[in-house]
């Protein structure tokens, strides 16, 4: 699990990423803190179509920032954030 440090830099990466197209993050322990790093690496992306963050700890104020991200992101087509494994909104 690389929970919200793992997060940061898979962040940092996909800032200065140009070729990967898909991620699967699910069932990591990522909290709203790790998808705020996410979200902001979304905003400068241009490359990213798919993202899987299901399973993890995301409450509203995650959820409402990918939806702000995605507002400027215009290649990402796929976003699973479902709850299928009830840790939906849980905290770490």
């Amino acid at each position: 699990r690389i929970m919200n440090e793992g997060a940061l830099y898979v962040a940092r990466a996909l800032k200065r990423n140009r070729s990967l197209t898909s991620i699967d993050l699910s069932v990591n322990e990522i909290s709203d803190e790790g998808v705020i790093h996410l979200a902001g690496a979304l905003r400068q992306n241009e490359t990213l179509e798919s993202l899987c963050l299901a399973c993890n700890f995301i409450t509203d104020t995650g959820i409402s920032e990918l939806a702000k991200a995605l507002r400027i992101n215009k290649s990402l087509t796929f976003l699973s954030i479902n709850n299928g494994c009830k840790q939906l909104g849980k905290t770490a």
